[in-house]
């Protein structure tokens, strides 16, 4: 899976085609830098298609930190669970913010042109929170502060299962929380600022496509994650 050259850990591909593959080899150059050079980063961003397209310059600018993202579009909580060292502890941030989970529920629509059944739920939401767990304890050996981030509300009405996709956020993002409170972590409920306080449903204007954050949608993520972490002291 992987090998240690000149001191850091570089991520060899996955035997089969994932998400997570597409920008191996950008990111093992990228963590040589910043080993190399001996810089650890205030905040990384690890996860999926949220996290890739987030422009951080453009939303945290106002202190002198060092902000690193490794978010990757598609990927999953089992391919980032795989990819966590690479990619995040080796690089030694003082703050890691994990956003992932929402395409694990893909899973839950199966794929015609495949051939393939739709995933049992339960059988998804369990793998998920499986990943998550094997994420918490690998943070834990280490000096690094983990954060964890809710999934975000959607409306994806070509979706052949949205309301099973949405009981899985929001099954999920209950899981999350008690998970942080129980491990003593961080846990940024985007989610809640994202919906309509009376229907429950996602707020107009503030997403690309129902599912990705607009210019304004992830000004609104934020505002949430710097207030929350300044309720704890850490500001960003």
């Amino acid at each position: 899976m992987n090998w240690m050259e000149d001191g850091y850990m570089r991520l060899q591909y996955f035997s089969e085609i994932v998400a997570a593959d597409t920008r191996r080899k950008e990111f093992d150059i990228r963590n040589h830098s910043l080993i190399y050079k001996g810089l650890r980063p205030d905040f990384l961003f690890i996860g999926d298609s949220i996290t890739h397209y987030w422009e951080l310059a453009a939303y945290f600018h106002d202190r002198d930190l060092l902000l690193v993202n490794r978010g990757i579009g598609g990927d999953t909580t089992t391919y980032l669970e795989k990819r966590f060292y690479a990619d995040a502890l080796q690089l030694k941030p003082e703050y890691c913010i994990v956003g992932i989970g929402i395409n694990d529920s893909i899973d839950l629509e199966g794929d015609y042109w495949k051939r393939l059944k739709p995933a049992p739920y339960e059988e998804v939401l369990e793998r998920a929170q499986g990943n998550f767990e094997k994420i918490i304890k690998k943070a834990e050996e280490t000096e690094t502060t983990l954060i964890l981030g809710s999934l975000l509300p959607i409306s994806i009405p070509v979706s052949l299962n949205e309301a099973l996709r949405r009981r899985y956020v929001c099954e999920l993002n209950h899981w999350l929380m008690d998970t942080a409170q129980k491990n003593k972590l961080i846990f940024v409920d985007y989610y809640r600022q994202m919906i309509q306080p009376e229907s429950g449903e996602l707020m107009e204007g503030i997403t690309y496509d129902g599912l990705h954050p607009n210019g304004k949608g992830y000004e609104i993520m934020a505002d949430v994650l710097k207030e929350t972490l300044k309720k704890n002291e850490i500001y960003i």
